[in-house]
């Protein structure tokens, strides 16, 4: 491979998935090149934070032979895969797992066919915890992924090695997957853009569908809120019978970026969400300061209590019970019966064995009253919006950036799996209820922490209402420039 970039590290690190696209559009540069840059960035960084698995060479040397839509609005645009959910036809899978590695994909899932269809060139895997069940990525097979703007902290989880990419300046953007707050927990570490989209947008990978798996979403995360509207835009396509719900007719996302400003009735809330420790001041001051110039700008603004939102102890009893134990307990030993695995200490992680182990005690009526208590918690939601607000404004994440080898979050923790749980709902409160009830949510940049990594706040939404969340995402990033579209002190520019 040759050591001279087509184009220079600068600009290339600086550049969103709508400039590269234009750049191949215009005849600047070839999808081949950009392809073989991005490989370059990896060997570049990767070495570095642990964020890529594996980058398909016959990709490089072919990047059409996929099927990559040459018509496509991202024509020629480098992206990688989450190694997680929708899957690419003829690649390895392997789910954070050491053992997965026979897992080959026969044919590309849906979703890989509208990132195919928008023109992108999926280039290579990214890292994640295993399932995705944590929100740090640390592994037994594939190591820790460092965040790029601290090496000694986590790049967060289960999307951290799409996060750890976008934000070094390896790619643009990056698929992404959300189950409890896995888009948007490492955007908000990683100072990017996460959208996790209403419950049914997107198709699902084959083999499940809303109501098999009712919290997880997939998306991307990306540096620009132009990208974010325009990729999604572009990936909506949803196939009838694909899915167990029918879906709307979407609101294109693209024209709110830069449309004429709308004022939001926008509730703020910033406590406990009924869990017992303190989240961090840092937190919570640079959450009321967006809120403060929301309000300056002609937004009304009321805070409220997080009482008045739902009974958040019966979501996560829901969300822990029908959404975490009872699903992935009883779906990964027949992944590794299906392969001929024995799971053991030595491949596989000390909390996901401790899940398994528990599913066993987990009774039909115990799903039964989780789904229950899933209707009315719900219905709480919408009786919430009916007040008529337009947006929710919360932090996105209830602590800091932690340190990598962190015991409370990483599924390598020697922790009992009760004690492990609960450090993940404290962290994900504000995160969880998006994919407990399906509702739309983003989490957006809002400035560095103390220890020199991001943060964010969130914004939720009513159901399909994704066209706000993007419009107020557009509002600030026009008037925050500085919090956007930033890599991180290490990145393909600064070495």
């Amino acid at each position: 491979m040759s050591n001279a970039p087509t184009i220079s590290w600068d600009s290339y690190g600086q550049y969103d998935a709508t400039d590269l696209a234009k750049l191949v559009a215009d005849g600047e540069v070839s999808a081949q090149e950009l392809a073989t840059q991005a490989a370059m960035a990896v060997d570049i960084i990767n070495p570095k934070i642990n964020a890529v698995i594996e980058i398909f060479a016959d990709t490089l040397a072919d990047p059409y032979a996929d099927g990559m839509d040459r018509n496509g609005p991202f024509h020629g645009v480098p992206m990688m895969m989450k190694d997680l959910g929708s899957r690419m036809k003829g690649r390895q899978q392997e789910s954070g797992y050491a053992w997965m590695e026979q897992h080959i994909a026969e044919e590309d899932d849906l979703l890989v066919g509208n990132f195919r269809r928008a023109g992108f060139n999926l280039i290579g895997r990214t890292t994640t915890p295993e399932d995705g069940m944590a929100a740090v990525t640390e592994t037994i097979k594939f190591g820790i992924t460092r965040n790029p703007w601290n090496l000694d902290h986590s790049s967060g989880g289960s999307s951290g090695g799409s996060a750890a990419s976008v934000a070094s300046g390896i790619l643009p953007v990056c698929s992404a997957s959300d189950g409890g707050g896995s888009i948007r927990l490492p955007a908000s570490w990683n100072g990017l853009i996460g959208l996790k989209n209403t419950r049914g947008r997107l198709p699902m990978p084959t083999g499940v569908h809303e109501a098999s798996l009712p919290s997880g979403v997939e998306g991307v995360v990306t540096r620009t809120v132009r990208d974010t509207a325009a990729i999604h835009d572009a990936i909506c396509r949803k196939p009838l019978g694909t899915g167990f719900m029918p879906y709307p007719a979407v609101q294109p996302l693209l024209p709110e970026v830069a449309g004429a400003a709308r004022k939001f009735r926008i509730a703020l809330s910033t406590g406990n969400w009924s869990r017992s420790n303190i989240v961090p001041a840092q937190l919570i001051d640079r959450t009321k300061e967006i809120a403060g110039w929301l309000e300056d700008n002609g937004h009304t603004v009321e805070l409220i209590d997080d009482s008045a939102i739902c009974d958040f102890e019966a979501l996560y009893q829901a969300y822990k019970v029908a959404n975490w134990i009872a699903p992935l307990g009883n779906v990964i030993p027949q992944m590794a019966e299906a392969l001929g695995v024995i799971l053991t200490p030595e491949n596989t992680s000390h909390q996901t064995l401790q899940l398994i182990e528990l599913s066993k005690s987990i009774r039909y009526a115990d799903f039964a009253a989780a789904m229950d208590a899933n209707v009315m918690v719900t219905r709480q939601w919408g009786q919430f919006w009916e007040q008529g607000f337009d947006l929710l404004l919360t932090p996105t994440m209830a602590d800091l950036c932690p340190s990598v080898n962190s015991e409370k979050y990483s599924l390598g923790s020697p922790l009992k799996f009760d004690q492990f749980f609960d450090h993940a709902l404290d962290l994900c409160r504000y995160a969880i209820p998006a994919n407990e009830t399906g509702l739309p949510a983003i989490s957006l940049p809002a400035g560095l922490d103390s220890n020199g990594c991001p943060m964010g706040v969130q914004f939720y939404a009513p159901w399909n209402h994704e066209h706000d969340l993007v419009h107020i995402a557009g509002q600030l990033e026009q008037a925050m420039p500085h919090f956007y579209n930033n890599l991180a002190p290490l990145n393909v520019g600064s070495l």
